[in-house]
């Protein structure tokens, strides 16, 4: 059967039913999607083929050739290679250990210098086994000139099938030999599936920046995956090479000495290694300079299933003398900048081939409910329950480390001192509430020692919860109590919660920032498509309405970037926990038209008038009217579901006014006109006001009455300015009940609740 191999699936995270049951490797894929986006990958592929037909004629003619079957070059006659490693993670096992990186170069350089065990190599392919000569080193000068060990780590949720948009922190690609590690190749299609792929020359020239290989964090040192990918990026094909998948067609791979095959997957039996069904009778001839034919070579009549560019899990893989004149063509050509990489002025500047660096650890730690791996992780906790604090420093063997607590932390202080040093974890709590100051001090193996302090390790919520009918409203007005209602950016990116200088009816709110500001290369990678961040409220205590109506209620403002509603997808999850300790429960979803008021916007979205915000309210079940209720407010920005659009497909969200009551978030919402009036707060114990908006020099009338009927107020005030407050002393609304405020100017007139505890 045909398997439809579309590359947009595995590169740009689209729809999981496209199948990739037999693609290992998504390199050929990717190479077509590559061509689709840009014509001039295939000029400058074609530049490319010539080119190395031109090299390698004028290797045979200068005499490097022993002959056509066993071409060899000169034992000192290598080829340096610049790596750097990035390692896209997110605290699981993807989280490699400089160790692994240091296996997978050691494992390279073994491969490409004819080093691993060839001895089951079958008979007919023993003479064609080639060495590459070629030997990779971790940088040890970085693009800015600092030290480094080669080695950038990125915490990101694009390891889970980010793909080309999680080559995040790429160095110069004519210069360095990227690699990049993840957890997950093309997500949603599965694991076990894809293992990696590599960028041709060719794809490289024309997308530098994407420009390297990927490679799922697993297989970087099992089955050959780097060593394969390594082929492709110095442009070897694989050898079918037909334009169809594995197994289907017989095809050739333009490298002589790799008979024709239609490739082989998993599989390693006699039947594969003597297959001849494409190489039956397979030789070649060649012609002199002047056009004679001068030779005839009698290739192997059995495709070479040993190959490291074929699928075949046979014990042992090669190279053969072929592949490795094709790769040092590409290394000698301009296409891809390959021929930069081993110059020796690059080879300088990135230090590859100065010794290697003592440099001080990287300081770096996670915090997770639970001590397992694949524990949830978390940085918002409550009064005296533990969270699992793993030191992740890295960049050295860590031979020591020390932590130190604020916040009345059960454990003040701890310390551990091992050679492997990196996966220390243990339980801490803590029993004053606020920001946690955390300082992180890690020991090198013969580096030094490195100390970090992080003022906002994690937040610990009040031990006690606001009285709901106390009518607290959240304003996030500075100097309240915003800071008890902590913000978390997991990623340390551009989409986040964050304060602003607007307000449904002051200068102060919290704004989701959903636009993309992106713009450019900057595209190219780090797409919000799976990223989350965190509001938390302050603790409620809802027991005062444990009977009637129990609101959780807001006044929102939000616009998408687009009017299609099938790209209309950011979401807000409103869930609540009660235990005090880590477990949520749904509480709402918000999406679409209900989250995002404003309909479309191009440019990017800010409230101007009252009239941009709506309210909104959720009713609160009673398995959520605790003593402790404490509701999280998490946020999903959403893409486009386009092939090739990767920005976010929405605009900014505002969210004000939240508080808990018996009524709904509309009692506070009046209209008159073009003139927005809001008697706020509502509820209140004390003092309101009726916020007059959007008037200049108008006269207003403030009549208040009872729910009888009877005046117990009034005023009459000139209104100058943008947002003119009118004064209900509380003198006037002493009694606890239902009021009707009542606000005339010219000709029109409203009336609304307002309701006194």
């Amino acid at each position: 059967m045909k398997k439809n191999y579309l590359s947009l699936v595995l590169a740009l995270m689209l729809v999981a039913s496209r199948g990739f049951a037999q693609a290992p490797c998504a390199t050929d894929e990717m190479h077509k999607f590559y061509k689709q986006q840009n014509p001039a990958v295939q000029v400058y592929e074609d530049q490319l083929n010539k080119s190395i037909k031109a090299f390698i004629a004028a290797q045979v003619n200068a005499g490097k050739f022993a002959s056509k079957t066993t071409a060899t070059r000169s034992d000192t006659d290598f080829y340096d290679i610049p790596v750097v490693v990035h390692i896209i993670h997110n605290y699981g096992g993807e989280n490699l250990k400089d160790s692994n990186i240091y296996a997978m170069i050691a494992h390279l350089n073994k491969f490409y210098n004819k080093q691993s065990a060839l001895s089951t190599i079958i008979e007919p392919f023993k003479k064609y086994i080639g060495n590459a000569k070629m030997r990779f080193h971790l940088a040890t000068i970085d693009p800015l000139g600092n030290p480094t060990k080669g080695i950038t780590k990125r915490i990101s949720y694009l390891t889970y099938g980010g793909d080309d948009q999680a080559k995040m922190d790429q160095w110069p690609p004519t210069s360095y030999f990227n690699i990049w590690t993840e957890n997950v190749i093309g997500r949603g299609i599965g694991v076990g599936i894809v293992l990696a792929y590599a960028t041709f020359p060719a794809s490289g020239a024309a997308f530098p920046y994407s420009d390297g290989v990927i490679s799922r964090f697993d297989y970087i040192n099992d089955d050959n995956t780097i060593e394969h990918e390594t082929g492709h990026y110095f442009d070897l094909a694989h050898p079918w090479n037909s334009g169809e998948g594995v197994g289907e067609v017989c095809g050739d791979d333009e490298v002589d000495d790799t008979p024709p095959t239609k490739g082989h997957f998993s599989v390693c039996g006699s039947a594969q290694l003597y297959d001849t069904t494409c190489a039956s009778n397979y030789f070649k001839l060649y012609a002199s300079a002047s056009g004679m034919v001068d030779s005839v070579v009698n290739y192997p009549d059995t495709t070479n299933t040993q190959n490291i560019m074929d699928y075949s899990q046979c014990a042992q893989s090669m190279l053969t003398i072929g592949q490795v004149w094709r790769m040092r063509a590409a290394l000698n050509s301009t296409i891809g900048g390959r021929s930069n990489l081993w110059d020796s002025t690059n080879l300088a500047i990135t230090g590859a081939l100065a010794p290697y660096p003592d440099l001080k650890p990287v300081t770096d730690f996670c915090v997770r409910q639970g001590l397992a791996q694949n524990s949830t992780l978390t940085y918002f906790t409550f009064p005296g329950v533990s969270l699992h604090f793993s030191n992740k420093s890295w960049q050295d063997t860590i031979t020591a480390v020390n932590w130190t607590f604020s916040n009345g932390a059960s454990k003040p202080t701890q310390s551990f001192t091992t050679l492997s040093g990196i996966n220390n974890s243990f339980e801490n709590n803590f029993s004053e509430p606020g920001w946690v100051n955390m300082t992180l001090e890690a020991t090198g193996n013969n580096s030094g020692t490195t100390s970090t302090t992080y003022p906002k390790a994690v937040f610990v919520a009040d031990n006690t919860g606001v009285d709901a009918l106390s009518g607290y409203f959240m304003e996030f007005n500075p100097g309240a109590d915003r800071d008890k209602w902590p913000m978390f950016n997991y990623y340390n990116n551009g989409f986040k919660w964050d304060y602003a200088n607007v307000g449904y009816y002051d200068n102060t709110c919290i704004k989701y920032q959903g636009f993309d500001k992106r713009a450019g290369l900057e595209l190219l990678t780090g797409t919000p498509k799976g990223d989350f961040d965190d509001l938390y409220s302050v603790p409620f205590d809802l027991t005062g309405l444990t009977s009637g109506n129990c609101n959780l209620n807001f006044h929102y403002s939000g616009a998408s970037r687009t009017s299609a509603s099938e790209h209309i997808n950011d979401s807000l999850f409103i869930d609540y926990s009660i235990d005090k300790k880590h477990t949520w429960v749904s509480l709402a979803k918000l999406g679409k038209g209900t989250l995002l008021n404003k309909g479309a916007l191009s440019v990017e979205y800010v409230p101007i008038s009252t009239s941009d915000w709506a309210a909104k309210t959720i009713s609160i079940p009673a398995a959520a009217r605790n003593k402790y209720t404490v509701f999280r407010f998490r946020y999903k920005p959403g893409i486009y579901k386009s092939a090739f659009d990767f920005r976010s497909s929405g605009n900014n969200f505002y969210l004000d006014r939240v508080h808990v009551s018996p009524w709904t978030a509309e009692v506070s919402d009046l209209k008159m006109g073009t003139i927005d009036v809001k008697v706020v707060p509502n509820p209140t114990q004390g003092d309101a006001y009726v916020v007059v908006k959007d008037v200049q020099n108008s006269q207003a009338q403030v009549v208040v009455m009872d729910i009888t009927g009877k005046v117990v107020y009034t005023i009459t005030e000139q209104l100058k300015g943008n947002a003119a407050r009118i004064l209900i002393p509380h003198d006037a609304i002493a009694t606890p009940g239902i009021y009707l405020v009542q606000t005339m100017s010219g000709s029109q007139s409203n009336t609304q609740k307002l309701v006194v505890y």
